[in-house]
């Protein structure tokens, strides 16, 4: 695991999307990302302003200087490696969330995990107030009991 109170937010965020794409594939990635993303604009009315024309030949040059661009900076991030690849076109989406959650975790921690979704996920509501509404106030054994129970459904399958 990372000491991630050493990184930057950027560095967090490239240490993130890269530890979703091994984990996850690219395509699990976008799912797991999308999760977050609100949207807004018209894409198919702005995709030409966004993305020009570019022909395939220019397509593959962007690409192979991202490449080369990671490859330079990889000594900057550790690299994540022993993680395995899924096939996400199996999975639900609450899956994807939780596969990317555990990967962000093993990967960055508890404090890097929450600092990496924090920057996709858009509040609203005050939490200071509402917390006992939403959460009531659950004794330490309740909260591990809690996550217990949540776990063995989990090994069982159940959602």
């Amino acid at each position: 695991m990372i000491d991630v109170s050493k990184l930057t937010q950027t560095e967090i965020q490239q240490l993130g999307i890269d530890t979703l794409s091994l984990a996850l594939g690219p395509a699990g990635m976008g799912l797991f990302m999308h999760q977050f993303d609100l949207g807004s604009g018209d894409y198919t009315r702005d995709k030409d302003e966004i993305l020009g024309n570019p022909t395939i030949e220019q397509i593959v040059a962007r690409i192979k200087e991202r490449r080369i661009s990671q490859v330079e900076s990889s000594n900057v991030l550790p690299k994540v490696t022993n993680m395995k690849m899924l096939d996400v076109t199996q999975l639900t989406q609450a899956g994807i969330r939780q596969l990317g959650i555990e990967a962000l975790t093993k990967t960055l921690g508890h404090a890097g995990m929450a600092r990496f979704i924090q920057q996709f996920e858009i509040g609203s509501g005050d939490y200071t107030r509402d917390r006992d509404q939403i959460l009531g106030n659950p004794t330490i054994d309740e909260i591990f009991a809690r996550i217990e129970e949540q776990r063995k459904q989990q090994e069982n399958g159940e959602k």
